[in-house]
């Protein structure tokens, strides 16, 4: 014998039809679940830090009088020996103790360009030959310039140094440096 669905039975298979799928959806979905992220190359080009680079002490630069061969001044240096380092030189820091500086080791002697890109601080640049002699001074450089400073014949070395050091201390071209 057959048996009639009733209305009443097919109301109660539709309730416990959506019981069934909303139970589902509360174990297998999670609504709180944060959306998945999709990264980009330059999510990966630079690490995003709020810290702002500190002077680290690497060692100790002399500057030497060319003709009489007497130390003038000494600062503490911070050595820039590979290109992501000489890539981010002084860029981001707002401060720098006053006999301090950053010493670029280059690859090979040539005509030198550097910027100010993203640079807080105003900097002497001293260009320096593969014999330590300066070959050219470049003083109180812009910050944030994104003007070229050349160095006018081949270097192999780098000093930057605070805006005002160079005078201070009656630098030139022709004194040497020795580290």
């Amino acid at each position: 014998m057959k048996r009639k669905l009733s209305f009443y039975n097919i109301i109660i298979a539709i309730i416990l039809l959506l019981i069934i799928i909303i139970s589902t959806m509360v174990i297998f979905v999670n609504p709180t679940k944060k959306p998945v992220r999709k990264y980009t190359e330059t999510d990966y080009a630079q690490p995003i830090t709020d810290a702002k680079p500190v002077f680290r002490k690497d060692g100790e630069l002399r500057f030497v009088d060319g003709k009489t061969t007497n130390v003038i001044t000494t600062i503490d240096i911070e050595i820039a020996d590979n290109d992501a380092e000489r890539a981010q030189g002084l860029m981001f820091r707002d401060s720098m103790p006053e006999n301090a500086g950053m010493l670029f080791l280059m690859e090979i002697e040539e005509p030198q360009s550097f910027w100010m890109k993203n640079t807080i601080l105003p900097l002497d640049i001293m260009f320096v030959n593969a014999d330590r002699r300066i070959v050219s001074i470049h003083k109180n450089c812009k910050p944030y310039s994104l003007d070229q400073i050349e160095s006018g014949q081949p270097a192999m070395f780098v000093v930057e140094v605070n805006a005002g050091y160079a005078d201070s201390h009656g630098l030139k071209t022709g004194d040497l440096i020795s580290f």
